[in-house]
């Protein structure tokens, strides 16, 4: 492993931070893994944090790395490019299949099982993850120049878990023109680089609900929303998405959050059983434990 990982173990978890995974020219992409204490291999959880395609935030790996880690689930969370000046859409979902490929590649130097691989991903990160889950197969994702040494891997996993995620771009293009008078302020812009009119075909290829498809129905699937949510809104999003799922015949544990907006996922305490992280957490343990 690279030189400039850190390793350290506390409280029966072994941290090993800034484990390069991926290269794109002068960017390298990094991530941190999590792993239970003792033998592996481990199953693993690819976890995409939040940012709004604009910034990549790894603040949810800090809360849920430990925490799976301690009942028997590693994690890897990772960053990814951002659209921050310029577009970025496919390459922020090239590089969660990159991260895929990676992870499954260097299982035997990771200590986990390349066979148990779950996607978790919130807010953009689950717009991503989604997109690697549902077409990661796509000739949109798969990267054309080998982003690591797996790039010939496998990207598929085994489940997937999104946090009020956006999964269909062109109603959040829609939902942002009626706040946002700047175009240079629309996330949904920043990452495909134009608006819909000028481009409408990369908003059907950017948005995950395009992707709903008999041919992947056999990925066990974990939504869950916050009902308050006015960043972004289930009701264009997370509850039609499940409406197409369930239609296509996937297994669906859906999870509407009373009373919740965003951005409480990875910052709320998850030993909190009054928050929502808290409410949340028995349950996401209890889907990844069942199948992953």
């Amino acid at each position: 492993m690279d030189t400039a990982t850190i390793t350290t173990e506390d409280a029966g978890v072994v941290v090993r931070k800034g484990i390069p995974y991926a290269r794109h020219g002068n960017v390298e992409l990094r991530g941190d893994l999590y792993l239970p204490a003792g033998d592996g291999p481990f199953p693993v959880v690819v976890a995409a944090p939040g940012g709004g395609w604009r910034l990549c935030d790894p603040r949810a790996a800090k809360v849920w790395g430990p925490f799976l880690a301690m009942n028997g689930i590693a994690l890897f969370g990772f960053n990814y490019r951002v659209a921050d000046k310029t577009k970025m859409f496919p390459e922020a979902v090239c590089d969660v299949v990159s991260a895929i490929q990676f992870v499954r590649g260097a299982a035997d130097e990771l200590g986990i099982d390349p066979a148990r691989i779950a996607m978790l991903g919130s807010s953009a990160g689950a717009h991503v993850g989604a997109l690697a889950t549902l077409g990661g197969d796509s000739p949109h994702f798969r990267n054309a120049q080998p982003a690591n040494d797996f790039s010939s891997a496998d990207a598929s996993v085994k489940t997937f878990a999104g946090i009020y995620g956006v999964y269909d771009l062109f109603a959040l293009w829609q939902q942002e023109i009626a706040d946002i008078t700047d175009p240079k302020e629309r996330r949904s812009e920043c990452l495909i680089g134009a608006p819909p009119f000028a481009n409408r075909q990369s908003y059907f290829d950017a948005s995950p609900i395009s992707y709903v498809r008999y041919a992947v129905n056999t990925i066990p699937m974990f939504i869950a929303y916050g009902t308050a949510d006015e960043t972004v809104n289930p009701q264009f999003q997370t509850i039609p998405f499940i409406g197409a799922l369930k239609q296509a015949g996937f297994m669906v544990r859906d999870f509407p959050v009373i009373g919740a907006g965003h951005f409480w996922f990875g910052e709320e305490p998850i030993d909190d059983p009054r928050g929502y992280t808290g409410y949340i957490a028995p349950r996401l343990l209890r889907f990844f434990k069942q199948f992953l």
